[in-house]
């Protein structure tokens, strides 16, 4: 066949995901009956989770991802913001909704007592406005919303070692106009006013329509014009024409769920990839909100109502390099740069920068703090143990700001934003290494050790392979960046003397010097030298079995993947997944990532809706657990890191058919390919800035493996055998259903799909 031209191919594959994805709906037979497991909606700063709460009701639990404490005196927190009840004058006998994910919209039929009711329900993806559509000719409906007095979550009012309180009652006043109702909450923490939230909402007529309209607005500095703004802008939702506000809500969707197709042999898998990105989207876009751990949807009975950063809000962004979705990191890199000096605050004498374990969207920690306690004073130690039994132990976890800045090195990397890496990732390198400066110790030897740290969620030791890989990491990152100075010669002096990886012959990496994982611990934080980093990797001489030996021995507590330990939950099915990627383990990648799915990541995932939960599923869910599901499976697909673009490097040997289209490289590339009974049939990688690359997987033909490939900006490389035909390939993608157990996606008969 004749080869396509890039333009082609990008109309093509969108095309195809669009219509795969206009089949991939998610089927509500019931409605779920508590928030934990409703269904979710989101625009990237507001959120809706969509539940019944009697026969006549559905609550729509309202979250915004900014509203957030104000006084650093008080523990970083998240504020509750209420509810709306849409109120039926009849039962609801049965329902039949869809939640489109190429859409973002939730539509479909109530059947009550007196008539069939539609529901269409949308959080805007631009304007953030909640909008219902219930066309209805007998029955009426009403949408109230209900305030909360007290805006403290259960961990702010009982978080030991900080010092929460006083906390006041929020003060709430209800007011109305022509054209709406307005409730304005007003918060206080130790006497000064923290904020205040105006829900503006509003019904009208339209035919044998009733238009139910929310609005969510917010003002962290007390402006007294928030009360004029909910007006106008409540206003201006009423004037615009509903088909016009659906219509560019389903053009930002269509752009966005059109970037990438993946097409895998695991349907189940497949479907959840799309759930994901689907998720993703409702919670961030470029000019939204940092993904906190509760994103959009905002659980008052959560004990994490804050960020945390010794692995969470790192894990939550990896999906959106890997996804082509790197413009969602935007709000991650805003936020860093506006608050440089909370950054340097908890860097102490340094000068560095520094990010302690817990803190709000601001960067701002959660109460006063001391200095940092590494290195310790004489006499000093840090108890083993999680941080919850040792005040301020999680102050000693000096990883996590080096480790956050991996994911802007990411984005920019993939995106080939050079200005980006030599200004804003360059800058946060040398002000992370700088912290580390102050803590090294010079042995006799010459080697540079480092002190007494805490090795996240597990114990202390000296030399953490967390902190070893994160700053081994950032100084070789930094190196490329920084031209032939003293400087640069120093920071590469450091590194050659930094002391190896703590390691043992028996059980693999340790935790630290002389420290062993001996209990059943869910996370990896020892082992990111070989994933994320691959500063540790298989193409190194017996580092392959090395890293196996590792992730055996942290997996060894469990079972078997499918019965776990009790501890190994969540991330430790995914983390393991894409530690097995890493070395081409395909089997135990895929294995891991059925386990995940099979056991509701062990126990703790909610399959209505893929949130990640602890506590017994009765509260706690985060959003950033099931995002790596996501992840893992695309580094099955697709990994760039040592100079080579690595083409299905880890799937399992039973998969003979699986593609994806538009996933993104290292140094600005999108590839995109074809692997048809075995054999890959088409392959193409396009180049965003003239360079070479070199291409490796054990599909590619002889001629093609390890051989460095020039293309020119904008050009698109493409190989094909004789006998593929993308245009017909692509056009069999978009008739597949696809289909999940437990509520995801619903196999449906023929006839039946939509």
């Amino acid at each position: 066949m004749p080869l396509l031209e890039q333009s082609d191919i990008e109309r093509i594959s969108r095309d195809a995901q669009l219509g795969k994805l206009r089949r991939n709906k998610v089927l509500y037979n019931a409605l779920p009956q508590r928030q934990q497991e409703s269904i979710l909606l989101g625009s990237g700063l507001v959120g809706v989770m969509l539940f019944q709460t009697s026969d006549r009701t559905l609550q729509l639990a309202l979250g915004r991802a900014d509203v957030y404490n104000v006084n650093p005196e008080v523990m970083a927190h998240r504020k509750p913001l209420g509810f709306c009840d849409l109120t039926f004058s009849s039962k609801i006998k049965s329902v039949e909704l869809l939640l489109d994910l190429a859409a973002g919209i939730l539509s479909g039929t109530l059947k009550l007592e007196e008539e069939d009711v539609t529901l269409t329900c949308f959080c805007h993806a631009l304007s953030d406005s909640i909008i219902l559509d219930v066309k209805q000719a007998v029955t009426s409906s009403t949408l109230i919303y209900h305030p909360v007095k007290n805006p403290q979550s259960s961990r702010t009012r009982n978080s030991h070692p900080h010092d929460n309180g006083p906390f006041e009652l929020a003060d709430v006043r209800s007011y109305a106009d022509d054209i709406g109702a307005y409730t304005s909450t007003t918060y206080h923490e130790r006497g000064m006013k923290a904020g205040e939230v105006i829900v503006a909402t509003s019904t009208q007529r339209h035919h044998q329509s009733l238009r139910h309209f929310c609005r969510i607005e917010y003002d962290r500095y007390n402006n007294s014009q928030l009360a004029e703004t909910a007006c106008t802008n409540l206003q201006a939702t009423l004037n615009e024409p509903y088909e016009t506000q659906r219509q560019s809500h389903e053009d930002e969707w269509a752009e966005y769920a059109s970037r990438t197709l993946i097409s895998l042999p695991d349907e189940e898998l497949e479907s959840y990839i799309d759930f994901q990105f689907y998720k993703l989207r409702c919670l961030t876009r470029p000019d939204g909100a940092l993904i906190d751990l509760q994103g959009v949807w905002f659980d008052p009975t959560t004990p994490w109502p804050g960020v945390w950063h010794n692995l969470n809000s790192q894990l939550t962004y990896w999906i959106c390099v890997y996804g082509n979705r790197s413009d969602l990191m935007k709000p991650l890199i805003r936020q860093l740069q506006e608050h440089e000096h909370q950054l340097s605050k908890m860097g102490g004498e340094t000068g560095g920068y520094n990010l302690y374990t817990v803190t709000n969207v601001d960067f701002c920690p959660p109460g006063p703090k001391p200095t940092p306690i590494a290195p310790l004073t004489d006499g000093a130690g840090i108890a083993d143990g999680t941080a919850y039994h040792t005040q301020n132990v999680q102050d000693a976890t000096l990883g996590n700001f080096l480790w956050l800045v991996h994911n802007l090195w990411l984005s920019a990397s993939y995106e080939d934003d050079q200005d980006t890496l030599h200004t804003v990732v360059k800058h946060f390198l040398k002000k992370g290494i700088q912290f580390y400066w102050h803590h090294f110790i010079y042995a006799s030897d010459g080697s540079i050790h480092l002190p007494e740290t805490f090795s996240p969620e597990y114990k202390s030791a000296s030399n953490c392979n967390y902190d070893l890989a994160v700053l081994k990491w950032a100084i070789s990152t930094y190196l490329p960046l920084e031209p032939d100075t003293e400087e640069k010669l120093e920071y590469a002096e450091i590194l050659g003397r930094l002391v190896d990886y703590p390691y043992s012959k028996e059980t693999g990496y340790l935790i630290g010097e002389d420290v062993t994982l001996t209990d059943a611990h869910r996370h990896y934080s020892h082992l990111l030298m070989a994933y994320p980093f691959y500063l540790r990797n298989a193409d190194q001489e017996g580092e392959k079995e090395r890293i196996r030996k590792s992730v055996d021995h942290w997996q060894s507590f469990s079972k078997s993947p499918h019965e776990p330990h009790e501890k190994l939950v969540g991330y430790s099915f995914t983390g393991a997944a894409s530690l097995y990627a890493a070395i081409g383990e395909g089997d135990l990648a895929h294995e891991y990532l059925r386990a995940f799915l099979d056991t509701g990541a062990g126990g703790r995932m909610h399959l209505t809706n893929t949130q990640y939960y602890e506590h017994a599923g009765v509260d706690a869910t985060t959003v950033e657990v099931p995002l790596t599901g996501a992840t893992a499976a695309i580094d099955m697909l697709l990994q760039s890191w040592g100079g080579k673009i690595r083409v299905f490097p880890a799937i399992p040997q039973s998969w003979k058919d699986a593609s994806f289209f538009n996933l993104p490289a290292h140094g600005g590339y999108l590839i995109s390919a074809v692997l048809r009974d075995g054999v890959l049939a088409f392959l193409s990688v396009k180049a965003k800035r003239t360079g070479e690359f070199t291409l490796q997987s054990k599909f590619l033909p002889e001629e093609l493996r390890n051989t460095s490939i020039h293309l020119a900006a904008g050009k698109t490389y493409v190989w094909a055998t004789q006998k593929f035909d993308l245009a017909s390939f692509l056009k069999e993608e978009q008739s597949k259903i696809r289909f999940t157990k437990q509520g995801i996606i619903i196999p449906r008969k023929k006839q039946d799909i939509y």
